[in-house]
């Protein structure tokens, strides 16, 4: 599992509380899950929910929620765009120590794709393509349908994307498991 890891790295790097203080952050996984299914490929994937702990924290709780929020929007969207699971997206809890600090925990689902392949020497390998992504939408532009003698049987002009965007699919190359 890398996306543990990485939200980690991204929390530590992002809090200054977390960067003087690391061993403040605790991450615990239970009751995680792998899902596959009975297609041609072996590749499965892992489901599995993530408690974040900061414990001694001074601050606002806002600002570690805003920042797990960014790292999100990169590395498990879905929670954001999909109206069902983002009613639960991020859950927290808070035990106030006194007036100054609380220890925090704050609960996301992950998921994570594993591929896995046969290699050339016959043994398996596991690689872990990246997210989708979202990115500026194409420009609006004018669109023709033709029919099988070139005729036009339809022209259309898409709208403006301001402030859309596309999601872009990562697909990993196709090659005999």
């Amino acid at each position: 599992m890398n996306k543990p890891h990485s939200l980690r790295e991204y929390l530590i790097n992002s809090i200054e509380y977390l960067k003087i203080n690391p061993d403040k952050l605790s991450m615990h996984i239970e009751n995680g899950r792998y899902r596959s299914t009975m297609t041609s490929g072996l590749s499965m994937m892992a489901i599995y929910p993530v408690k974040i702990i900061v414990q001694d924290f001074a601050g606002d709780a806002n600002t570690i929620a805003f920042v797990l929020y960014q790292w999100i929007r990169t590395h498990q969207s879905e929670l954001m765009t999909n109206l069902e699971t983002n009613k639960d997206a991020v859950k927290f809890e808070a035990d106030i120590i006194d007036n100054t600090k609380a220890d925090l925990m704050f609960e996301i689902e992950l998921s994570e794709r594993v591929i896995i392949k046969k290699n050339e020497l016959d043994t398996y390998e596991f690689t872990y393509p990246p997210e989708p992504q979202y990115e500026p939408a194409f420009a609006a532009q004018t669109y023709e349908l033709v029919d099988e003698n070139g005729v036009i049987v339809a022209n259309w002009q898409s709208t403006d994307p301001e402030h859309k965007t596309d999601l872009t699919m990562p697909f990993t190359s196709k090659s005999s498991v």
